[in-house]
C-alpha cells in the first residue's frame, strides 16, 4: 500500500451544505477540490480540498455518524488559521462572500496583521500575514496586559 497523503495534523469540519461550502471556500480562500466520495443517498461523505499546500476535509452533517455542524452544536470552539500573503484582501473578500466580522485585521503584539471572520457554515478562521518574525523571548516581552489590550480582542 502507498502513502497518498504526508502523516502530520488534518483538519476535518461538517457543514450543512457541502456544495455551497466548498464553493465559498473556493472562492473566499483560493480552496481547490481535489476528492469527493457520497454515499449512496446523495450526502456528501467527504470532500479534500487543498488550501495552499495543506489539506482541509470536509463532510456534510451526517447525524447518524455523529457528523454535526456548528449550526446544530451551537457554534464551534475551533479556530481554524490560514496563512496569506495578503491578509487585507483575503479578509475583505471573505466578508464580501458572506463571512461575518469577529475581529477585524490589525497589527498584533506577536508580529503578525491578523484578524478573525466566521464563515457562512460556522467556523471560524482567523486570517493572518507574519510581518515580523520574532524570537520567544520578544513576543514574550510584547504580550499586553490584559486579553483585550494590543489589539488583540479574541472571538
Amino acid at each position: 500500500m502507498t502513502r497518498q497523503r504526508q502523516l502530520g495534523l488534518g483538519t476535518h469540519i461538517f457543514v450543512t451544505d457541502a456544495d455551497a461550502a466548498v464553493r465559498f471556500y473556493s472562492e473566499a480562500f483560493g480552496a481547490a477540490e481535489l476528492v469527493r466520495h457520497r454515499l449512496p443517498d446523495g450526502r456528501v461523505l467527504f470532500v479534500e480540498l487543498a488550501v495552499g499546500p495543506d489539506k482541509l476535509l470536509l463532510s456534510e452533517e451526517i447525524a447518524e455518524l455523529n457528523a454535526l455542524a456548528p449550526s446544530t452544536l451551537g457554534g464551534s470552539p475551533v479556530l481554524l488559521l490560514l496563512e496569506l500573503d495578503d491578509v487585507d484582501n483575503a479578509f475583505a473578500h471573505a466578508v464580501e462572500m458572506g463571512a461575518t466580522v469577529e475581529m477585524p485585521v490589525a497589527e498584533m503584539f506577536w508580529g503578525e496583521r491578523y484578524g478573525i471572520v466566521r464563515d457562512p457554515f460556522g467556523h471560524y478562521w482567523s486570517l493572518c500575514t507574519r510581518r515580523e518574525l520574532l524570537a520567544p523571548d520578544e513576543v514574550a516581552a510584547r504580550v499586553p496586559a490584559g486579553p483585550t489590550e494590543g489589539g488583540w480582542t479574541g472571538t
